[in-house]
């Protein structure tokens, strides 16, 4: 009998994860949406503005911004637009860009009122990050960012604030919880080495803004 304890032990542990896992996955939204490129913009309630919101679910996207399908397709092109919202769950959102969508560019709204938010971007991601509450965040310490994001964004490539270019990705977050940022990379998709938003980089951004940061949009 002594010998089937820890084995009957090991099977109750997996048996406690599987049920918590069928739990975690029920209580959650996955959605996946491909995005065509087009030439008009977009404006909320249209069908080409992909939409997901749940009150206690969590939310977990997978956003694919496609290539044009012909020639004539070419930039300058309308940015694709998402929202994703959750009353009490988080959001976790995968961008892809496809080869040959690199003039296909996109507007991510997410707001996760009472949780966390964690967004992982394509690697040639270049463009704007606002978020709510910036500073109350910041010194709660509830923003991380990957190494590789940070290191984009030293080079101009990211900035933090609300005034888009029309070249420009635009991701806007209202989240309650900890933000967590990442760029994937060709060589190490899971790049989870975090350092801190410290002052020094915040004074970057902040000389690149000029004014200082802002949640509104710029038109």
């Amino acid at each position: 009998m002594s010998k089937l304890t820890p084995q009957l032990s090991l099977l109750s542990n997996l048996s406690a994860l599987s049920a918590s896992t069928t739990r975690e996955e029920e209580n959650t939204a996955f959605v996946t949406e491909q995005f065509l490129p087009r030439k008009q913009d977009a404006v909320f309630g249209d069908p080409f503005v992909f939409q997901t919101s749940a009150t206690n679910q969590h939310i977990r996207a997978r956003l694919i911004l496609l290539s044009p399908s012909f020639p004539s397709d070419t930039a300058p092109l309308a940015k694709s637009v998402a929202y994703l919202s959750s009353r009490f769950g988080s959001i976790k959102a995968e961008v892809f860009r496809t080869h040959g969508a690199e003039n296909h560019f996109f507007r991510l709204h997410i707001f996760a009122c009472s949780a966390g938010v964690k967004i992982t971007l394509p690697p040639a991601f270049r463009g704007i990050v606002s978020i709510n509450d910036y500073e109350g965040l910041r010194r709660r310490r509830q923003i991380r960012c990957g190494r590789t994001f940070n290191e984009r964004m030293r080079r101009g490539f990211i900035r933090l604030g609300s005034c888009a270019l029309e070249n420009d990705d635009e991701i806007f977050i209202h989240a309650e919880g900890k933000i967590e940022l990442m760029l994937r990379t060709e060589c190490d998709v899971n790049d989870r080495v975090w350092t801190r938003m410290d002052r020094g980089m915040r004074k970057i951004w902040e000389r690149r803004l000029g004014s200082g940061l802002s949640s509104g949009h710029c038109r």
